[in-house]
């Protein structure tokens, strides 16, 4: 029986920017040195939050909840995810929106597929240190 991995990338820019999401319900966004973490309603959220910002006229502030957007005329977007902040060029900006959109649709993909609907079993269960990493230390 083929395993299924415990983390799929979603999106990759760069060795640096990518999304990947994990079995246990999270997606990982990491940007830079920075790594958001989302469950996967939250991170739809997200990608409803940077479509409505995309798309409104500039200088913006648009919120859902603990997430907000607000980007000024100087060129700079600061992204809040509760109490940690992103601050992005509009260009940036945009790389990082459009990542989080392609995301979603992989995310949705990975979830049709329905490689992840067999629970792990004691094989394909992740290691000592694969369970530190899934600690949260906050509420994302």
């Amino acid at each position: 029986m083929m395993r299924a991995p415990h983390f799929v990338t979603l999106v990759q820019i760069d060795r640096q920017r990518f999304v990947s999401a994990c079995r246990s319900g999270l997606v990982h966004v990491t940007w830079g040195r920075a790594t958001l973490r989302f469950t996967w309603d939250e991170f739809r959220r997200l990608a409803g939050l940077l479509e409505r910002a995309v798309a409104a006229p500039s200088p913006l502030f648009v919120r859902d909840e603990e997430l907000s957007v607000a980007c000024r005329p100087d060129d700079l977007c600061e992204l809040l995810v509760g109490p940690v902040a992103l601050f992005l060029s509009s260009h940036e900006f945009g790389e990082f929106a459009q990542a989080v959109q392609e995301g979603v649709k992989h995310l949705d993909d990975v979830l049709n597929s329905g490689m992840w609907n067999q629970e792990e079993t004691e094989e394909t269960a992740p290691g000592f240190l694969e369970q530190l990493r899934r600690i949260s230390f906050s509420r994302n």
